[in-house]
């Protein structure tokens, strides 16, 4: 399994302006690094300080084949992507669906210029987020299952907080047959994480890993993204699932560290890889 990271990781920080992607992708190649998640969540955000650029314009296109080429230089391989999600699917009366739908489509394209297979997108979900939209769901991600097929690039739908594995295998099943196992939201679920990765099966193609406390607190609030053993999810018994089924996609971290000074940020990044060493049992 390949030591993959969200590349959000490196370039959020607040107050100030995005790092450049390519810079943050240098990052990942120098702490030790395999592969990366290219996180297109931000490009709908408009606040200055906090807006993702890489699929402004038009030249978007170029922007990401240059992307690509940094990662190819430095040996990393592009997992996958995570798709723009602070929005709703359904909300047409949004002044901003528009873009929001176009950004949708930009970054399934660009998934496909990245050459990565997966693009991970979230349900719909109640308002009070305590309810996964099973049916809507799948009737508001067929336009871009659609689209996606016409690049090659599947939608890999993941699990939030309100979502069991019955319901995460009825949407996917309806989308993409494509599953993203995100550790942290299974665990405020009440989901017994090894069990999930034995009934997801084949299914499951990539994974959002981090810890917190499981059910303390409420909804978005105990959502922490932690990195492992700083929380409650039981890693080992998490990889031994893995391992039984044959998981094929990437050890893949979707750790929050924004807050963390930019000085102290290598050494955090390290420790994530060690620790992906060890529950992989790999010495490098």
């Amino acid at each position: 399994m390949l030591i993959s990271v969200n590349s959000g990781l490196h370039s959020a920080r607040p107050g100030k302006e995005r790092i450049p992607m390519e810079e943050a992708l240098t990052f990942f190649a120098d702490t030790g690094f395999e592969a990366v998640d290219i996180n297109f969540s931000a490009v709908i955000r408009r606040e200055e300080t906090d807006h993702e650029p890489v699929l402004d314009g038009d030249g978007w296109r170029e922007r990401i084949r240059g992307i690509k080429a940094r990662a190819d230089k430095l040996g990393l391989m592009i997992s996958h992507s995570h798709a723009p999600f602070q929005f709703r699917y359904d909300d047409k009366e949004d002044p901003e669906y528009a873009f929001c739908t176009d950004m949708m489509l930009r970054s399934i394209e660009a998934t496909s210029i990245l050459g990565a297979e997966y693009i991970v997108v979230h349900p719909l979900v109640s308002r009070d987020r305590k309810k996964t939209l099973v049916k809507e769901s799948i009737e508001e991600l067929a336009e871009y299952a659609e689209y996606g097929r016409k690049f090659g690039v599947k939608l890999a739908v993941e699990n939030m907080t309100s979502t069991s594995v019955k319901e995460l295998l009825q949407i996917a099943d309806g989308v993409s047959r494509a599953v993203c196992l995100d550790a942290g939201h299974g665990n405020i679920h009440g989901m017994d994480l090894y069990q999930a990765v034995l009934e997801l099966k084949d299914s499951l193609k990539v994974l959002h890993l981090h810890d917190n406390f499981g059910k303390l607190g409420e909804g978005v609030h105990c959502d922490k993204h932690l990195p492992p053993y700083f929380g409650t999810v039981d890693w080992e018994m998490l990889v031994k699932g893995l391992k039984e089924t044959g998981y094929q996609g990437t050890f893949n971290y979707e750790v929050n560290v924004s807050a963390v000074p930019e000085e102290a940020r290598e050494e955090m990044a390290r420790y994530l890889v060690r620790i992906a060493r060890t529950l992989l049992g790999r010495s490098r």
